[in-house]
């Protein structure tokens, strides 16, 4: 995975599990590889001791063409939005250069005792701002 500093990339050949009868990806699997673009960028994130967990609110995606077996897709991530208790983040997903697919994806930070939400961690923010778009 490349880190640039507003957006993360990443690459997958696509497999032919995520495949339906018509030859292209199957929409839910966009979702799926679209996620684990986000866990990629998560995973660098500044960790504290009382942190929230996140649950996904919302997600849409505009689809502009389908994806077939062994395309090689390019994910980018960046941040749309920083709220008091959400994250929304932009998945933008291109093969040979052209537009596949955009998802939004909302999280909530949420209590996990409680499961209330409650404010993004400042380490958090202040780590998320440098990928904005």
């Amino acid at each position: 995975m490349e880190q640039a500093a507003d957006i993360t990339v990443s690459e997958i050949r696509i497999p032919f599990r995520d495949i339906d009868m018509h030859g292209h990806m199957h929409n839910a699997a966009y979702y799926a590889h679209a996620e684990a673009a986000v866990a990629g960028l998560w995973r660098h994130r500044p960790e504290g001791p009382n942190d929230p967990v996140y649950f996904v609110r919302k997600s849409g995606c505009t689809f502009h063409r389908g994806l077939k077996l062994d395309d090689l897709a390019r994910f980018r991530v960046s941040v749309i939005r920083i709220g008091a208790t959400s994250l929304t983040f932009a998945v933008g997903i291109s093969a040979e250069g052209a537009p596949v697919a955009d998802l939004e994806i909302v999280w909530v930070a949420v209590d996990p005792a409680s499961r209330q939400p409650v404010n993004v961690p400042q380490a958090v923010r202040d780590w998320l701002k440098s990928f904005l778009a």
